[in-house]
């Protein structure tokens, strides 16, 4: 099985969950999981992650073969996705619109979101897991990733 990292999915396991100073062995098994392919993220969860200039941005940015760069088949999905979801991404915000991008590239390559985000409110825009259920991807947390892959401590 591969999946689609969402920014969350990262951020949160590397500042509060799986910090790699305790939990080294975790970023191990992502790190092989990028080298062959069964992580991925579009290259906008990067553009995300530059802005902090961090030990994380400083960890991904060595493993390019991680991000994704669209191709038309994901810039469809993608357009699709922001004209069916109005504020799901917000042309005048200063982020990237990696969310619809982490959508659309799961979508085309039918894979899972891996996500922290949590479903918005009835009235509020959609967040990821709300544009996932109603496109039926599946959306999971890291954990399910490491046991999908068999890793153990």
């Amino acid at each position: 099985m591969r999946w689609c990292f969402d920014t969350s999915a990262l951020i949160e396991p590397w500042v509060r969950l799986y910090p790699p100073d305790i939990f080294g062995p975790v970023w191990e098994t992502l790190d092989r999981l990028i080298a062959t392919g069964v992580i991925v993220a579009p290259v906008d969860v990067l553009h995300e992650l530059e802005r902090q200039k961090d030990d994380l941005h400083a960890w991904v940015n060595v493993r390019p073969t991680f991000f994704l760069d669209p191709d038309r088949k994901v810039m469809e999905v993608f357009a699709e996705i922001v004209n069916t979801y109005p504020g799901f991404m917000k042309p005048h915000s200063t982020k990237s619109g990696a969310d619809p991008l982490v959508v659309a590239t799961a979508e085309a390559n039918n894979l899972p979101v891996v996500t922290y985000e949590t479903r918005a409110k009835q009235d509020a825009a959609p967040k990821i897991p709300n544009v996932c259920d109603d496109r039926n991807i599946r959306t999971v947390q890291l954990v399910d990733v490491l046991r999908d892959t068999g890793f153990k401590m």
